[in-house]
């Protein structure tokens, strides 16, 4: 009986606490991606997948988490808030003993694993199953870097942040925190389907100019988070309302936007040549 209540207990934490970006989010980096793609590129997803819907694979990830606790800590990396940015022997060693497999591995964080995983799937030589594998976490990855609460440590990436969410301090069956409402309260709010969302990010992005620097690396993207996660921060019984939402709806159209491009520029040049 205690052993089926802490499995329980477990499931209901990683329910809560452990995803970024929502489905919908997700999906939208997916498609914004899908549409940059090169035609070879294009080709090559389609050879992996059997079609070359980003979208449908774009949430696995988050699904296997709990046949794979392995790659639990792949999906984030806790920056301490009060650090200058990342750093990849502070933030990719945390070893767990609740998982015996971050004892041994160094890489456990979101930055390394999408180099990793980037190198798989360009490699034509790697057994087919395992560059599709790599294929998803890659997808999933690149958009949960793009979180903002996926990089900084504090209060569980903001998990243990409780808030006021538009009037409710319940959201769904748990209580509202930062980290539900930067992955999905705030892209709900908008009221836009997910149609609607990718065309508001595709239109976006023909409004703009980028510099020759904006795909950048995995490294520079977390930081951009990290950035943004200090900025919007707020303290325990926090407002996340109207006016928390018009200043930072654009924050998170930004982040999914360059989590689009940069995805397919990371895709083009594995699978593009």
């Amino acid at each position: 009986m205690r052993k089926t209540l802490v499995i329980f207990l477990s499931i209901a934490f990683l329910t809560t606490c452990c995803f970024a970006w929502g489905p919908e989010g997700h999906r939208v980096i997916a498609e914004v991606a899908r549409a940059r793609l090169t035609p070879t590129a294009r080709e090559q997803v389609r050879e992996l997948l059997g079609n070359d819907d980003l979208a449908a694979i774009s949430v696995w990830a988050d699904d296997v988490r709990y046949d794979r606790p392995e790659s639990f800590a792949w999906h984030f990396v806790d920056i301490p808030r009060n650090a200058s940015g990342f750093s990849e022997a502070r933030d990719c060693y945390r070893p767990n003993e609740k998982y015996p497999s971050s004892l041994q591995d160094h890489r456990n964080c979101v930055v390394d694993r999408i180099t990793i995983f980037e190198q798989v799937v360009s490699d034509r030589k790697a057994p087919r199953q395992e560059r599709v594998e790599a294929l998803k976490f890659l997808v999933h990855f690149v958009g949960d870097i793009h979180q903002p609460m996926h990089a900084i440590g504090e209060a569980r990436g903001g998990n243990d942040i409780h808030v006021i969410e538009f009037g409710a301090t319940q959201c769904g069956k748990y209580p509202c925190n930062l980290h539900y409402a930067w992955d999905m309260g705030l892209i709900e709010h908008t009221g836009l389907t997910e149609e609607q969302y990718v065309e508001k990010i595709q239109h976006l992005i023909a409004s703009e100019k980028f510099t020759a620097d904006w795909v950048g690396t995995p490294e520079a993207w977390v930081n951009e988070s990290f950035r943004v996660a200090k900025e919007v921060w707020l303290s325990d019984g926090g407002l996340v309302d109207q006016r928390y939402y018009e200043r930072n709806i654009p924050v998170v159209n930004a982040r999914l936007q360059m989590a689009g491009m940069r995805l397919a520029a990371v895709l083009n040049q594995a699978l593009g040549k």
